[in-house]
């Protein structure tokens, strides 16, 4: 039996569903971007109201992934869905068959028809197919990021709440400088995803590239004075950020000792080996930088990074050097 408890506190999706069904009946590519922004946050607030249960009756927990997993087939998310109609399967052998069959009999076929649409579309998507099978996004070739780009064009046109597709367009756009298209693609990843705390860690150091100098400082505003408790990826983004700024400023200490605050910080919430490398790095450039100095492959070293040393010529730039290594870190 389904937990009343579930369904009472069901009852705030509800309403975003129906402002979801509202955007959806508009049809227009906006519109349904937005839908399936409030559909996506439906999904987590089903979730919740799982989470929010002291005991979940195995059909409460079959039903609350039923809803989610259905939340984003109209959310337009085919990969994440998968996800979760995996989870259903495991949940659907702790409740009787019959009762199972009987609450799968909407979202099955839905499922089922979104997968194969959604399977063919990316099986048409060749260049997309190679650059995933080589495990890399980003290619050095211009006219196969053309055409990558392309495909995902097409793919976001039919699923535009796949958050994994926009992620893709974001680091296609960044390797050919095109900033606009770039931050557009990441905003859009972050707010299907709000709590995806690479999407989020990503932003801070985006923002400093793609942004005015005004709108980065509003953006990355949002992390100041709560260093403790970000977290160490945005605390290392977010120095990063702050780094790259102070390269056109006329003043340029503010933003060397905020970003050798954040490092320090961050230092203390990192639960990685690699993490701890990059967050010590990030406090030794800029502990030299705002001392008046200028940092050397040395730092490199005494961080534990000697395989981002060793393979720099000796007049490389520490700063981006570091700075490109984490970047590519994060994005992969």
């Amino acid at each position: 039996m389904v937990s009343e408890v579930y369904k009472a506190t069901l009852a705030a999706s509800g309403k975003l569903k129906l402002r979801a069904k509202a955007r959806l009946a508009d049809g227009e590519p906006h519109d349904v971007f937005e839908a399936c922004v409030l559909l996506h946050e439906t999904a987590r607030a089903e979730q919740r109201a799982v989470d929010a249960l002291m005991f979940c009756p195995p059909e409460t927990r079959l039903m609350a992934l039923i809803e989610q997993c259905w939340s984003l087939v109209e959310g337009r998310d085919p990969p994440e869905a998968g996800k979760l109609w995996g989870r259903i399967l495991h949940a659907s052998a702790e409740v009787d068959p019959d009762t199972a069959n009987v609450m799968l009999t909407r979202l099955a076929p839905k499922y089922a028809e979104q997968r194969q649409a959604f399977a063919e579309a990316v099986t048409r998507s060749a260049t997309l197919m190679r650059l995933r099978e080589a495990r890399s996004m980003v290619t050095t070739s211009e006219v196969e990021r053309k055409r990558a780009r392309k495909e995902l064009d097409a793919l976001l046109a039919a699923f535009p709440g796949a958050t994994s597709f926009w992620w893709m367009t974001y680091r296609l756009a960044e390797a050919d400088d095109d900033k606009m298209a770039a931050w557009q693609a990441l905003s859009n990843a972050r707010r299907l995803s709000p709590e995806n705390p690479r999407f989020e860690a990503m932003s801070l150091f985006v923002a400093a590239w793609a942004l005015s100098v005004a709108e980065a400082d509003e953006h990355l505003a949002r992390v100041r004075g709560r260093f403790d408790t970000a977290g160490a990826e945005m605390c290392l983004m977010y120095a990063l950020a702050e780094m790259r700024l102070a390269r056109c400023s006329k003043q340029p200490l503010a933003r060397w000792v905020r970003a050798h605050e954040a490092a320090l910080a961050g230092l203390s919430q990192a639960r990685t080996e690699g993490l701890h490398r990059n967050l010590r790095a990030a406090e030794l450039l800029t502990a030299t930088l705002r001392a008046g100095a200028q940092p050397t492959m040395e730092i490199l070293y005494r961080a534990g990074l000697a395989e981002v040393a060793v393979t720099a010529a000796p007049e490389t730039d520490v700063v981006e050097l570091f700075t490109e290594s984490v970047r590519s870190d994060m994005a992969a």
